[in-house]
């Protein structure tokens, strides 16, 4: 499958991963808080976090992506 594919059909789970990672904490020390409304993402971010992140590209490994 096409990394393209993947991202497509699974935006709502990556950016989920990229939120817990970007506001895990709130810089003093504390748990973060993701903003309401979430920011808006592209499908090229996307794709430079799955190629970047240890955990999403394991995933899109592991789900047959060509990469």
């Amino acid at each position: 499958m096409p990394l393209y594919k993947l991202i497509r059909s699974n935006r709502a789970l990556i950016d989920a991963h990229i939120n817990a990672v970007l506001f895990r904490y709130d810089g003093n020390g504390g748990r973060g808080t993701i903003p309401n409304p979430p920011p808006k993402r592209n499908d090229e971010e996307r794709r430079m976090w799955v190629l970047s992140n240890e955990d999403l590209y394991t995933w899109a490994r592991r789900e047959g992506c060509r990469i």
